[in-house]
């Protein structure tokens, strides 16, 4: 009897134990279970904090790269503003870097990481065509400053050198007007008078219009250097009492410019040296009474001047 008690006591002892075991087994099942859902958690949450550093980051860069292209792009138009002038002589760069621009601004809109890492090399290329167009409008601007200064100097030069010109022109005007007025024949000694001729053809000078049968007009042309030696023609233009030009053809011959009619024309040879003249004009009918006005003309110019009374 005592021998099968402690029979039983044993075996109640071993599943005592094996019950110990098992839970000795099933804690540390649990406890292994937890640990690797405690790591699995703080590993997940070190990646979450990762992955929201890097969005953060992220977000950071677009917002930085965002606030710098437009810094780039205001000074880009100041630029063009202050050097609106020269802008077209740098039409093809100006349009490159606007695109630049263009490209840059997508880039950091819709980009990731990669795409930002790449939108900021392009922004630092933006940076420096932005810095050499800046010194190509520099230059450009020195150039033209060059330019000006040469124009107004070359438009000074042309202002002396106009003014030199209107000056010589003035002189030449002068001197070719006293060449001119120098060159106007000068008489005198001029004389009119009615005559008539005898049977024998003798000329008799006389003072009544009925007797009268021509009127001769003589003169002196004294001598002159400056006027152009060779042939001249000399116009006696005579009035009548009644005020017409008496003349037997109707020809015409210009003074200052205008189309006069001449009573008689007669040409001559003329050296330079005083030279007589008498020129004759014969009506072919009978003078009227009253007094005839001479005056001479010869390239123009009035020579002589004198008048006759026929009674």
């Amino acid at each position: 009897m005592e021998d099968s008690n402690s029979e039983y006591a044993r075996a109640d002892k071993r599943e005592q134990n094996s019950r110990r075991a098992l839970v000795f087994v099933v804690i540390a099942i649990l406890l292994g279970v937890n640990g690797l859902l405690l790591w699995q958690f703080f590993d997940k949450k070190s990646h979450l904090e990762e992955v929201s550093r890097s969005l953060e980051s992220t977000s950071a860069e677009r917002d930085a790269l965002s606030a710098e292209l437009q810094r780039v792009k205001a000074e880009f138009e100041k630029i063009n503003q202050e050097n609106s002038s020269l802008q077209s002589q740098l039409l093809s760069k100006d349009e490159e870097i606007k695109s630049k621009m263009a490209q840059i601004r997508r880039m950091i809109e819709s980009g990731d990481a990669a795409q930002l890492k790449a939108a900021r090399q392009e922004l630092e290329r933006l940076k420096s065509m932005n810095q050499m167009y800046v010194m190509q409008l520099d230059s450009l601007r020195g150039a033209n400053e060059q330019l000006l200064s040469q124009n107004e100097s070359l438009n000074n030069m042309i202002t002396v050198e106009k003014n030199k010109s209107s000056t010589l022109e003035m002189e030449n005007s002068v001197l070719t007007k006293r060449v001119a007025a120098a060159s106007v024949l000068k008489t005198t000694a001029i004389k009119s008078s009615g005559v008539r001729y005898k049977n024998s053809g003798k000329e008799m000078e006389t003072g009544k219009a009925s007797s009268a049968q021509k009127i001769k007009t003589c003169f002196t042309i004294l001598e002159n250097t400056v006027t152009t030696a060779g042939s001249k023609d000399v116009f006696v233009k005579i009035t009548g009492p009644d005020g017409s030009v008496m003349t037997n053809n109707s020809e015409t011959f210009t003074i200052a410019g205008q189309a006069s009619l001449y009573t008689v024309k007669e040409s001559f040879e003329y050296d330079n040296k005083e030279t007589n003249m008498c020129i004759y004009w014969e009506k072919g009918s009978a003078f009227a009474p009253g007094k005839y006005t001479i005056e001479v003309y010869c390239e123009g110019s009035m020579i002589a001047g004198t008048a006759v009374d026929l009674k």
